[in-house]
């Protein structure tokens, strides 16, 4: 009977030993100053830089910043992505039997950290086993990546074309990365693909004739990180207020040749009413086109629908034009000159800065106000 009970407790005593492996705790180096864990140390030597951890000894400066970074585990952290082989990591975890650790490899392959925070660990080891600190029996490698964002911009208009890039900071991508053009995704309510504008790097698309926020997305994978680790860019798809003036571009005050001008707008169902000077005009495809012409002076317009409301005024202009540029606030002429062509006129008013102006174009006189 003694027999089977030894049998026993040596059985229950084997098993308990194969659920969890006895790992070296290392040798300690450095006595901590602050209050921080073993993941709040990685991410400052990871993402603060030299500053914050030299990269070949593990010592720490600047302690008390560390306790701004997180405590919790950087895997599934989206500043560290999942490498497959340890040549590639900068960063090691622990996995299994209970383990909850972050170490950083030094320059020289020895793996650094310190255990939980608190009054009982204050020290900083160096260890050749990167399962130190833990009963876990194997572990996984991780590379920071706080650089790699998608690059571009945050809001457009209906019906505009836009690029996103997938950018690492100026820095060429990590050779783990698989990089390729069907990593991208995006909600095809809000967006359209340019045809042949996807790289690996980038996609141009066009944003559809809707209003509201839509993310795009790039799917990052290494081959051991799974196929969900996104840098996702939240775009905005705003009302297209903008329209044509005879098939250029239209501004808030423009100056037009005499005989009939055209304007066409990008969105449908305008209402346009003229609220000062003299010319005659017509409406017609629902107020997406109006159509005018000017004999002399100025004319001022308020067009507007459901999600716009814009003011346009209109000047007859000759071949060349004496111009003055007065700032209201002060009074002083801030531009004057002669220019050739109503093209000039038009790029004239766009390049003034915000604030309100008097402007003057062969004698016709009108306020103009600009805003960003």
């Amino acid at each position: 009977m003694k027999k089977y009970i030894l049998l026993c407790f040596l059985f229950i005593l084997s098993a308990k030993l194969l659920g969890q492996c006895q790992n070296s705790s290392g040798d300690p180096f450095y006595t901590k100053l602050a209050d921080y864990n073993c993941h709040q140390y990685t991410r400052a030597a990871l993402l603060g830089g030299s500053t914050y951890v030299n990269p070949s000894s593990g010592i720490p400066s600047n302690e008390a910043a560390f306790l701004n970074y997180s405590n919790a585990t950087i895997a599934g952290d989206q500043d560290f992505i999942r490498v497959c082989f340890v040549s590639d990591a900068k960063a090691v975890v622990p996995v299994g039997n209970g383990a909850g650790h972050s170490a950083i490899i030094l320059s020289n392959g020895i793996f650094a950290s310190t255990p939980n925070s608190g009054p009982s660990a204050p020290d900083i080891h160096k260890h050749q086993n990167p399962r130190a600190f833990t009963t876990a029996c194997t572990e996984e490698y991780y590379a920071p990546i706080p650089g790699i964002i998608l690059s571009g911009p945050t809001a457009t208009n209906q019906g505009m074309q836009f690029t996103l890039t997938l950018t690492n900071n100026g820095q060429p991508f990590p050779s783990f990365l698989q990089l390729h053009k069907d990593r991208w995704s995006f909600n095809s309510t809000y967006f359209t693909e340019v045809p042949n504008s996807k790289t690996a790097t980038s996609i141009t698309l066009i944003a559809n004739n809707v209003t509201g926020y839509s993310d795009v997305k790039y799917n990052l994978i290494t081959g051991c990180n799974g196929t969900n680790f996104y840098r996702i860019k939240t775009i905005q798809v705003l009302p297209n207020c903008t329209g044509t003036l005879n098939g250029g571009s239209l501004y808030t005050f423009n100056y037009v040749p005499s005989g009939s001008n055209q304007v066409v707008m990008f969105l449908n169902s305008w209402t346009w009413v003229k609220t000062s000077g003299n010319a005659s005009w017509i409406t017609s495809n629902s107020g997406k086109n109006m159509t005018f012409t000017i004999s002399s002076g100025c004319a001022t317009f308020n067009a507007y629908n459901g999600s716009c409301n814009l003011t346009f005024t209109f000047c007859k202009s000759s071949s060349f034009s004496a111009y003055t540029v007065m700032d209201m606030k002060t009074f002083k002429v801030i531009k004057e000159g002669i220019v050739e062509n109503i093209k000039e006129i038009n790029a004239l008013m766009d390049e003034l800065p915000s604030g309100a102006y008097i402007i003057n174009v062969d004698g016709n006189t009108t306020r103009y106000v600009k805003t960003n």
